[in-house]
């Protein structure tokens, strides 16, 4: 049978018999006396513990894989008068249409609750159904429930060199009607759920992409989010002028100008000097919409003073025992929750990382982890989720900063992630360069985050303890051991603090200190009150109606289901 370590969740395949005590796989091989056994094995819990290395031995149980609903094909092959005459005026033809198996039919719609006409698109993989899209009135389209989400026109992955990316079907039609059948689509607009792209990065590995996204904030956003999974290096920026998108510049620059948009492609600037041109969307959205603040998290007393931002350094100290670990994975949650932004950590402080995702279970779904609190299915919902947008990076030997950046890397490409977590500064190697001061080290050190964050569009977020203080004065940045640098090159500033009692007592009541807003449109300095709730380990407002601790379960309440999006055009269909 195979166990699984607590230890360091390596496998193995044991045969615990009659025998009461084992060598223990994890350990005997590393030790001067490797034939004591030191691992005992209890039947009535299927378990094994070594007395040695403290480690158990569970029975490994994987994760089954997510299981999805194939949506019958239904082999219609016609479309509608008014589907044919609404695809003609997108210049898009009967023939590409037929090509591509586009049908009409009648289901009923969510968005309207009713049944009535749709046009569907079905999404091939290997030439077999695995998903439709219906598109009906009233800017109403939905996917089919249950069904795998993928690329649309998911084959050319497979059967071409170079691929070009853009946002809808009809987009991806307009590039086929000209003769570019390696295109693909995103296959719900400019969401913030990229699922398919984590089950594909391999097929871009040695594929040149185009981004051929629409020319608004939400396409520029998405359009920024491939380059940074992608690499830079390997993607190229089409330009539609000042049309939305490909139908739009299809419809009204002719088939003619439509052949030369990838030819006239532009690479990505990785580095040196930028001209205006490459600028223009992001100048555009910027004078229409102005400077917009970063990502808040629903709770007024923090959110009047901090507002989130990728691309950004974050700094946390506070004394030993304040909350501070504790506070960062409170705001990490409420960030995923509300904007799907997936998190990877590096604490070993933390170890072993299965009382890391306890703390997270617990502040997810609101009770303790145990299965006298918590639920059955509170564990299975738990598990999923957080298998799903929680990542850890525990290098067995080289910890310094330069590997953890380069697991973090790995995972940008692979996951996703959009915050990383270094808890705590003191835990990593430290490898200060001969005749290089401490302050010369931290400095080069903190820059290096800094580029990281800003190169992999991520909020890095660093916890460092703060040197000896005496009394109950609150800590600053600059109480961080080294340098001031930790004051002067952060983004955000912000100091954990507990309030001590009459007998200097650390209480539940925590102050959050804004000590260092960057720039404005973030946020501002002040203090939040906040209590701490010892169910969950979340942090809540320190007012007088509070004391109702909220102990309900948030993946409930905050995650929405991803099957219906709102259409981006007023159309009939």
């Amino acid at each position: 049978m195979k166990y699984q370590s607590s230890n360091t969740s390596s496998i193995y395949e044991i045969d615990f018999g009659s025998e009461k005590k084992y060598l223990c796989p994890e350990c005997s091989g590393s030790r001067k006396k490797q034939k004591l056994k030191d691992c005992q094995y209890y039947s009535d819990t299927d378990r094994a513990y070594c007395f040695h290395c403290n480690t158990t031995f569970f029975r490994y149980q994987p994760h089954e894989e997510k299981q999805y609903v194939t949506p019958e094909w239904k082999n219609i092959t016609e479309l509608t008068d008014k589907a044919v005459k609404y695809m003609n005026g997108r210049m898009i033809s009967q023939a590409t249409l037929n090509k591509m198996k586009i049908y009409s039919d009648n289901i009923y719609m969510t968005q309207l609750q009713k049944q009535t006409e749709v046009m569907c698109f079905p999404y091939f993989i290997n030439g077999k159904l695995v998903n439709i899209k219906y598109r009906g009135g009233n800017k109403s389209f939905q996917l089919h429930s249950g069904a795998k989400l993928v690329w649309y026109n998911y084959d050319a992955l497979l059967n071409f060199d170079e691929i070009i990316i853009v946002e809808g079907e009809i987009d991806a039609l307009s590039f086929i009607e000209n003769g570019f059948d390696n295109v693909i689509s995103v296959p719900n607009g400019a969401n913030k759920k990229l699922e398919f792209l984590d089950d594909t990065i391999s097929l871009f590995e040695g594929k040149k992409v185009y981004l051929a996204v629409d020319n608004d904030t939400k396409g520029i956003e998405l359009r920024d989010e491939l380059i940074r999974r992608l690499g830079a290096e390997n993607c190229m920026m089409v330009n539609f002028k000042q049309h939305k998108d490909a139908n739009e510049y299809f419809c009204n620059e002719n088939g003619f100008e439509f052949k030369y948009l990838i030819k006239n492609a532009l690479p990505v600037v990785i580095e040196g000097n930028i001209t205006v041109d490459r600028l223009i969307p992001e100048i555009e959205d910027l004078f229409k919409n102005g400077v917009q603040r970063g990502a808040t998290i629903n709770i007024p007393e923090i959110d009047e003073y901090c507002s989130w931002e990728t691309k950004r350094l974050a700094i946390f100290t506070g004394r030993p025992g304040s909350g501070k670990s504790e506070f960062v994975d409170f705001i990490t949650c409420k960030l995923n929750l509300l904007y799907g932004w997936k998190i990877a950590y590096f604490t070993p402080e933390n170890y072993p990382l299965k009382f890391h995702y306890a703390k997270i279970y617990e502040k997810l779904i609101g009770k303790r982890f145990n299965s006298k609190d918590s639920s059955q299915m509170d564990f299975d919902m738990a598990l999923e989720y957080i298998e799903d947008n929680f990542f850890y990076i525990l290098p067995d030997k080289d910890i310094t900063i330069d590997k953890v950046l380069t697991n973090a890397k790995s995972y940008v490409k692979s996951r996703g992630i959009k915050v990383l977590v270094i808890d705590p500064y003191n835990r990593l190697e430290h490898q200060v360069e001969k005749n290089m001061t401490e302050t010369q080290y931290i400095s080069h050190f903190l820059d290096k985050l800094t580029m990281f964050a800003k190169i992999n569009d991520l909020l890095v977020i660093l916890v460092a303890h703060p040197v000896k203080l005496e009394g109950g004065a609150v800590p600053t940045l600059y109480n961080i051991s080294g340098s001031a640098n930790f004051y002067n090159k952060t983004d955000y500033g912000i100091s954990v603090h507990r309030v001590f009692d009459d007998k200097n007592i650390m209480t539940d009541n925590v102050e959050i200190y804004w000590q260092k807003i960057k720039f404005k449109h973030l946020g501002k300095q002040g203090i939040s009150g906040l209590v701490y709730n010892q169910v969950n380990g979340r942090f809540e407002p320190d007012t007088e109606q509070q004391r109702r601790w909220d102990n309900s379960n948030w993946l409930v309440q905050e995650v929405v289901s991803a099957d219906l999006w709102e259409m981006k055009e007023d159309v009939p269909f």
